[in-house]
């Protein structure tokens, strides 16, 4: 390729790639290859520079994403800062940190000693709606954060570390939500979404490789034939964490009807949140590759997300949303095969049972979608995986 300024994200990857091959290769300087890599990779810090633009983190955000990124705890800072209740009053931005503090944490968790040293931003909420809309006690009881957490959990870092972040992993700078209604509350689904990514964010480590390529017809129709496997949706989390995508099962925030959500973390690698609202199989794995797809086909900067309220009702009035909802179907029935199929022409527990088995999908998945399409929700209730889903996330605190 002939180098060129970066206008597109698409170029920047493959820029980074060949950046990434030449520096394995270490050529010499001076040669045509050593010259080409350091063009390159110019061009490359350009753009980052351009595309990736965030202040300088306060004291508390370096130390709370540095904390996110090596899994810390509060309770593994309070050491370090004069026990937890000191612990608790600097991370929610009630004390200023003491020189002693400042070398610990430099030494500790490698944090430059000039960004410890500036002053913390004021624990202000810029809206008191905000402040308003973000009940600590329900956040807890919801099952977004555990007891510890709780300890040292306040509005003004709710609002500071979800809604609005200036810099690091968290920051999105859009998301899109299909099916909300004027009832909506889209403070506690942005901060739900926050949650998210920062779980992925924690979990990176545990997760294999990511392929660009990964994604594709092939790879939604595979973890189709996971719904088959009794243990189908645990078996779900550890193939698609092996493949480098997080699955993170968290419960849906009061005053939101959110079903799942899609978005990419910093390297590019998707995250899945999925809710469970519906602790039934045929709506986990329909939710499931309906956010797998929109991984796929509808996520291409990583700084936005996908959430999708009543995902069941397959609102097909948005091109994204039909297309999601088409793969979704196709990964589990093939268009070509289901109206012709004895399951939809004489629907019985018989002919449901006879194609998931030529399928090799769950029977909740068939019988599911005969409930939408055709027969009502009144039918094959026995059939669809009532209270099967959760009890396979017991990490998950359910409310």
């Amino acid at each position: 390729m002939e180098p060129r300024i970066i206008k597109t994200e698409n170029q920047y990857r493959a820029y980074l790639a060949e950046v990434e091959r030449l520096a394995a290769e270490d050529p010499v300087p001076g040669t045509p290859d050593g010259e080409r890599l350091e063009l390159l990779a110019k061009l490359v810090e350009d753009y980052e520079k351009e595309r990736f633009k965030f202040g300088r983190p306060d004291p508390v955000d370096a130390i709370l994403f540095r904390m996110q990124e090596q899994g810390l705890r509060q309770k593994d800072l309070a050491p370090l800062l004069g026990g937890k209740n000191r612990a608790s009053e600097i991370l929610s931005r009630k004390r200023p940190l003491t020189l002693a503090m400042v070398r610990a944490l430099s030494d500790r968790l490698h944090i430059p000693a000039e960004l410890l040293i500036r002053e913390p931003e004021p624990a202000q909420y810029g809206k008191e709606e905000d402040a308003d809309e973000i009940p600590l006690r329900l956040l807890v009881k919801s099952g977004l954060f555990d007891d510890e957490e709780a300890t040292w959990l306040t509005t003004s870092v709710v609002v500071q570390r979800y809604l609005r972040p200036r810099q690091g992993p968290l920051y999105l700078r859009r998301t899109i939500t299909y099916g909300a209604t004027p009832d909506t509350n889209k403070t506690r689904l942005r901060v739900w979404v926050g949650r998210v990514r920062e779980l992925a964010m924690k979990s990176r480590r545990e997760r294999g490789p990511w392929r660009p390529d990964a994604l594709n017809e092939e790879f939604l129709s595979y973890v189709a034939r996971l719904s088959w496997a009794e243990r189908g949706p645990q078996l779900a989390r550890e193939f698609l964490a092996e493949k480098g995508i997080a699955l993170i099962v968290l419960p849906a925030l009061p005053q939101t009807k959110l079903d799942g959500a899609a978005m990419l973390d910093p390297d590019g690698a998707p995250i899945i949140g999925i809710t469970i609202r519906h602790d039934r199989l045929d709506s986990f794995w329909f939710t499931l590759v309906h956010e797998l797809a929109h991984a796929w086909k509808h996520l291409p900067e990583r700084d936005i997300a996908i959430t999708d309220e009543c995902v069941e009702d397959e609102r097909d009035d948005d091109s994204k949303e039909a297309e999601a909802n088409r793969l979704a179907r196709d990964a589990f029935i093939p268009r070509s095969l289901w109206k012709r199929s004895d399951a939809f022409l004489r629907p019985s527990v018989e002919t449901i049972n006879a194609l998931a088995d030529k399928l090799h999908i769950s029977p909740a998945v068939v019988a599911g979608r005969l409930r939408r399409e055709k027969t009502g929700y009144a039918a094959f209730g026995k059939l669809v995986g009532n209270r099967q889903v959760r009890k396979l996330f017991p990490e998950v605190k359910w409310s």
